[in-house]
């Protein structure tokens, strides 16, 4: 690459005319001529500031004459001086910055000028000097011909007051001699009013530098230069004058620099003493004056223009110089061979001869009869060793050297920036030349790391410094032409540096990186090397190739120090995808987070090259057979790893990015058995927490327990694992969310059945236990006998209070309405809605699965029935269950004894091996000890997968006919991959739960309610319950008393305290609206035991039940008020409103009330009244299918719907607020013993039973939709329509 680029260069560059042999010839400089040179410069530079120096009065003064020609000599030095401060050798712009006129300054002068010379301004007293205040006039006049455009320098203003002095001094008549004083006197108070101007009206102006320069000229006064001039009389002799040479610190520097012995040094001190006058000075800058009219030549220059400035300024300076030296040394005189034109010994004809690019011919010689004495005869070449020297020497003393002897703004040490800086001012050397050799003396020793960056970044400074104060455009073609070398020359060495970084990237400094990219585009910045090169980072491009031989070189490394050959493939990956990944980010976001210069992107480059070997690697592990039997922890470990890196290859890649990474064919198989898995363990998680909970409330405010946080925090964990996966594949992250949704469902419904079975155990703990009970076990064998006829009916008896309900009871119930709350905010987090749209609008049929299913399970659950007919004696029943098909028995669930609203909560299985609908046939039995089963009620419903294909729990309220209601649970084993399915399912499931655990707390109390309003604690009420003959006849002769509210409180106080109590219970510990369910199925189970009170259940036959007189249905009414007090409240009325109280179970008995005396015939009328306006909605089913079309959203509020059917009754019943319903009035006939009401009953349970002789022609279509209700997995057409549209028929598997 170094060559590469070194050819590329040399190719492109453009050289000068000669070739390199000749320029190395040209520029060989004896060393000792620059010794020599180095040294004139020194000893007038010793001698300005021995005349700059205050002296002590002790020496003696010498004549007048000579007294007057030092004077002359220390004023021309003081303007020389100021001409040296004031100006560049080749420039006049430097003096615009530092001391250039402004308007301010202008007009500020003029005031105080104006102030001297009308004598306004006294402050001095030298101001009231006549000539003092001419002068003053004459310049303020100059100065306003140039106040609103002023031009030039401060210099300008005091050269015109220096000549303007002169003129008037001359000029006066009194004092001729001594003009020389005065003048010194009028500059001095005159560069004070400049100060003070300066200071006042342009402070912006009033640098240091511009202010110390000006303060030089009012520090001497005339005793001072008096004592100068006696010194150099006194120092006349030349012992002396040595003595003073050689301790002078630059001509030590310059003995110590070239290594010369003292007796040589001193040899040439004396040589050089007598030549380098003030004379020949002034001779010099005479021929410097003659070559610039002579030897300059147009062509030198890129314009006219920037050639006719060069000469006009150059001119003007060495003017000004003569000047102000003889001005003030009139006696100085110029040589006569000066006068004589030197030809080719001027000093731009002997300069342009040793530059590379001189137009001049190399064939120009020196004349040695005329040279100069303080200039070599090629000054560049000569100031390039001693800047070299100097250099060499300074590094070399580098660590020796204190700081505060090194120069602020080079490596130079301050002895040699100002034997350079004389030099350069006495050889006429301009700025662009200076700025540009001391670049490449820089440049070439930081290419043999003897200097730094930094280094190189002060010479730049140095060349941005002189560009700023003159235009490139006006520099020489020579210097041009050297800056353009010299900027390639570095660009060069820096390009070769960068690319033997760049083969070692990893580990290079970016700071490194940096300087160097700061560096080249300092290059790049400059207008000179843009001409020729146009477009110079397109040469970054070729370092691509060493970017890319690195990268797979680095790969190979990472690959060789990540691999053991003891452990398996996966810990390998594992190890270099974490390598690879720290390595990657170290380059992309801390060495190289943005392109080197815009065009060179390391970290794509190198992604480009080692992701596709990483991607290699992954890609031969996926196929491998380890890789299906691998950790699934250890295998998303690394498919983490693999997600970052695709991240950072997303950002910082290539910017045509293959697709490397096929994340989906090689996790696929791991994301399906992580499922599988989690599946499996889904059941012990919830066992596990149901084990671990106490279930007590977490918080006095967080009412539900433990279990539900540690459930829903594991199923949290699954869903954020899922998330976080960040799945490339949408459909496959959907079905993903999908089977994650089945584990849910089913792990709530667990969790469901869980709880049910430890509310069941711990309300029915007897019920449950497989011991014989101890009455039996120590009673005779008769007794034993006995027990196993009847099953342990009329066993127990109540006689003693129930248990109360407890608080884990209770803290189970809100476990399950906290389900449904967490179970909503899931929904929301995984987006269900959403997921379903997607799937919806992007499935394909191509993307369904339909399995090729023959046999179908059915699951029905035997919940409960209601109201059914009572056969026995007592006016119960022992009902049990049986299903027919075809006529043959397939399932019968267990007895329960004396009820007519039994509870199985019994679950069976049925297998059918078709599609066809199948009709099975549910009988409710009452179970006789001696005589054959009687039939309390049937009902015909269907099985079918055309119902039960949405998998989901259907809930079936079936009519039995002649009375009485079934309630069912069926569901068809199966699912769909349709994630509001199983969400719906799950809602459901919380729903049927909470609905079924709030019952069993009220079957619980059921009894013991029964047994407290019952007629026997009637008759107690009315001291009825004594039996026998004396008894009945006291009953006959003694009036009937009416027991009054607190006789009827006392009777049912055990109820009122037990009710008291586990209210207190329910409150304390259930939530709002689980409390609200609770109570009011207590409520509803009290209004139903008061309606056993007053009517016999329905039958076609007379109950031997005797009406109760008036006494007995005040008590009753009396118990219901007080009752529905206790229930709302009492006197604050704070509890279950009265509205919720007053439903239609409680206007019923009301209605019950009304037309309980009423005679046959008018009942018989009611009767038929209300059969015919509700006789057709009576015999409704009241459950039906689940229309699939719905959202799940109608699953999770199911509450609403409750609300919206609870007021429909209610409108219902205040249109009709004491209207008996049909079943009512029968149940109220069966009161009545006569032949009327006995014929009345038997005909209409004749027309129930379906009697042919008993149906009416009208009615005969009725019938025929009475005889098998409607199945609530009927669907109309446009229902399944509906549906097809709403949801695939099928869903998309794991597999697929």
């Amino acid at each position: 690459m170094t060559n590469l680029i070194k050819s590329t260069r040399s190719s492109t560059i453009r050289r000068g005319g000669t070739n390199n042999s000749k320029r190395s010839s040209s520029r060989h400089i004896n060393s000792n001529t620059v010794y020599d040179f180095a040294l004139r410069c020194a000893i007038r530079a010793n001698l300005e500031q021995a005349e700059k120096k205050p002296v002590t009065s002790g020496i003696s003064p010498t004549s007048s004459l000579k007294k007057k020609e030092e004077r002359h000599s220390s004023l021309h030095h003081s303007f020389s001086s100021l001409t040296d401060l004031f100006s560049d050798s080749n420039n006049n712009n430097t003096n615009k910055q530092t001391d250039k006129l402004t308007r301010e300054i202008v007009k500020g002068l003029i005031r105080r000028l104006e102030d001297v010379y009308k004598e306004r301004d006294s402050s001095k007293v030298e101001y009231m000097d006549y000539r003092f205040r001419a002068v003053c006039k004459i310049v303020k006049k100059s100065l306003a011909e140039h106040r609103y455009r002023p031009t030039g320098t401060i210099n300008d203003t005091v050269i015109l007051f220096l000549k303007s002095s002169e003129a008037q001094l001359k000029n006066d008549p009194d004092k001729p001699a001594l003009w020389y004083d005065d003048l010194q006197k009028f500059i001095t108070m005159y560069v004070e009013i400049v100060i003070q101007t300066i200071q006042q009206d342009a402070p912006s102006a009033a640098t240091p530098e511009l202010l110390e320069k000006l303060s030089i000229f009012c520090t001497p006064n005339t005793s001072q230069k008096r004592a100068i001039a006696d010194k150099r009389s006194s120092s006349s002799s030349t012992n002396e004058q040595l003595d003073s040479l050689e301790n002078f610190p630059m001509i030590i520097f310059i003995k110590e620099l070239f290594h010369i012995d003292d007796e040589e040094h001193r040899k040439k001190l004396l040589e050089l003493v007598p030549i380098c006058t003030e004379s020949a000075l002034l001779n010099d800058l005479k021929k410097c004056i003659n070559q610039v009219h002579i030897q300059s030549k147009k062509d030198d220059f890129p314009t006219l223009q920037a050639y006719e400035h060069w000469q006009k300024t150059e001119l003007k300076q060495l003017t000004e110089l003569m000047n102000s030296m003889m001005l003030m040394n009139p006696n100085l005189s110029i040589a006569p061979s000066s006068e004589v034109d030197v030809g080719n010994t001027n000093l731009l004809s002997r300069q342009k001869s040793t530059d590379s690019n001189s137009s001049i011919s190399s064939q120009n010689s020196i004349d040695t009869s005329t040279v100069f004495a303080f200039i070599p005869s090629d000054p560049r070449n000569c100031f390039r060793l001693l800047m070299n020297t100097c250099l060499d020497r300074d590094i070399e003393n580098f660590s020796s050297v204190p700081e505060s002897e090194r120069s602020k703004t080079s490596v130079l040490t301050h002895q040699s920036d100002e034997l350079l800086r004389e030099c350069w001012k006495t050889w006429r050397l301009s700025s662009p030349f200076r700025a540009i050799l001391y670049l490449t003396l820089v440049k070439t020793k930081f290419e043999k790391d003897d200097l730094g960056m930094d280094d190189i970044n002060e010479a730049f400074r140095s060349l941005d410094k002189v560009m700023k104060e003159t235009d490139v455009h006006s520099w020489a073609n020579v210097d041009r032409d050297n800056l353009v070398r010299v900027l390639e020359s570095l660009n060069n060495s820096l390009l070769h540096q960068l690319a033997d970084g760049l083969s070692k990237y990893w580990k290079i400094s970016p700071s490194w990186v940096q300087d160097i990219v700061d560096l080249l585009e300092k290059i790049y910045a400059y207008p000179a090397y843009l001409e020729v090169y146009p477009n110079p980072k397109s040469e970054l491009s070729l370092l691509e190739d060493i970017v890319k031989g690195a990268a797979v070189e680095r790969w190979g490394k990472i690959e060789k120090k990540s691999k053991d050959l003891e452990a398996d493939d996966l810990t390998n990956l594992l190890t270099i995808a974490d390598n690879l990944s720290k390595e990657l980010v170290l380059i992309a976001q801390k060495k190289f987070p943005e392109p080197v210069m815009d065009t060179l992107s390391i970290s794509s480059i190198v992604m480009a090259r080692q992701m596709p070997y990483f991607a290699l690697e992954l890609e031969n592990w996926s196929y491998s057979q380890e890789s299906k039997s691998c950790p699934v922890d250890i295998a998303f470990e690394l498919y983490r790893k693999l997600l970052s890196l695709e991240k950072l290859y997303d950002q910082y890649g290539p910017e045509t990015k293959t697709s490397l990474f096929k994340v989906e064919s090689w996790f696929l198989p791991h994301v399906k058995r992580w499922l599988i898995k989690t599946n499996a363990s889904t059941i012990e998680w919830v066992d596990n927490a149901i084990a671990e909970d106490r279930f007590q409330r977490v918080s006095d405010i967080v009412l539900h327990s433990s279990s539900i946080i540690d459930l829903f925090s594991m199923f949290n964990q699954a869903v954020d694992f899922v998330t976080d996966l960040e799945w490339p594949n949408t459909i496959q992250h959907c079905l993903f969310e999908t089977f994650l949704s089945k584990i849910i469902g089913e792990g709530i419904q667990h969790y469901c059945y869980a709880l049910e079975d430890l509310v069941k155990y711990e309300l029915y703990s007897k019920r449950f236990s497989s011991d014989l009970p101890d009455e039996v076990r120590s009673g005779s064998i008769l007794e034993k006998a006995r027990y196993q006829i009847m099953g342990g009916r009329g066993l127990h008896k109540y006689d003693d209070m129930p248990e109360d309900i407890t608080a884990e009871i209770c803290v189970k119930l809100n476990d399950i309405e906290a389900a449904r709350a967490k179970l909503d905010r899931l929904y929301q987090v995984m987006h269900v809605d959403e997921i379903a749209q997607f799937m919806r609008e992007n499935v394909t049929p191509q993307n369904t699965y339909k399995s090729a299913q023959n046999n179908y399970l059915y699951t029905i659950k035997v919940v409960r029935a209601e109201n059914l007919q009572p056969l026995d004696k007592n006016g119960l029943s022992d009902p049990y269950v049986t299903f027919e098909i075809d006529k043959k028995p397939i399932i019968r669930t267990r007895t329960v004894y004396e009820t007519l609203n039994p509870r199985w909560d019994e679950e069976f299985e049925i297998w059918l091996s078709d599609e066809r609908t199948v009709e099975v046939l549910a009988v409710v039995n009452d179970e006789d000890m001696i005589s054959a089963d009687e039939e309390c009620g049937a009902v015909w419903f269907k099985l079918s997968p055309q119902y039960y294909d949405d998998f989901l729990t259907h809930e079936l309220v079936l009519d039995l006919s002649p009375q009485g209601t079934l309630v069912l649970r069926i569901s068809m084993e199966g699912e769909k991959n349709d994630i509001q399915f199983w969400f719906g399912k799950a809602f459901r499931t919380l729903k049927r739960s909470e609905h079924d655990i709030a019952g069993f707390m009220v079957d619980k109390m059921g009894p013991f309610i029964r047994r407290c309003l019952s007629r026997e604690v009637i008759d107690k009420v009315l001291k009825r319950d004594n039996v026998g003959f004396f008894s009945a006849f006291s009953r006959a002769t003694s009036k009937q008393v009416e027991p009054n509210l607190q006789d009827c409180e006392n009777a049912i106080a055990p109820l009122l305290d037990f009710l008291e109590t586990n209210l207190k219970i329910l409150n304390d510990h259930l939530s709002e609206v689980n409390l609200h369910t609770v109570v009011l199925k207590i409520w509803q189970e009290i209004l139903r035991t008061l309606d056993g009170i007053l009517l016999p259940p329905l039958s076609e036959y007379v109950s031997d039940l005797k009406p109760l007189d008036m006494y007995e249905l005040h008590v009753v009414f009396k118990w219901l008020e007080l009752l529905k007090i206790l229930f709302n409240g009492g006197e604050d009325g704070d509890a279950i409103p009265l509205e919720s109280l007053e439903n239609e179970a409680y206007h019923a008995l009301l209605a019950i009330n009304v037309a309980y005396n009423l005679d046959t015939k008018n009942l018989i009328e009611e009767y038929q009244s209300t059969y015919h306006k509700f006789h057709r909605a009576s015999w409704k089913v009241t459950s039906k299918r689940n229309d699939r079309s719905k959202t799940v959203y109608h699953s999770k509020h199911t509450i609403r719907h409750g609300k919206r059917n609870s007021i429909k009754k209610e409108e219902k019943r205040r249109s009709n607020p004491n209207v008996l319903e049909g079943d009512a009035i029968l149940r109220l006939l069966r009161l009545h013993h006569n032949r009327q009401s006995k014929e009345f009953l038997h005909k209409e349970f004749e027309k129930r039973n379906g009697s042919p002789d008993s149906i009416d022609v009208s009615e005969l279509d009725i019938k025929k939709k009475q005889e098998l209700p409607e199945s609530p997995t009927s669907l109309t057409d446009q229902q399944k329509a509906r549906l097809s549209r709403t949801l695939p028929l099928e869903g998309i598997t794991l597999t697929d």
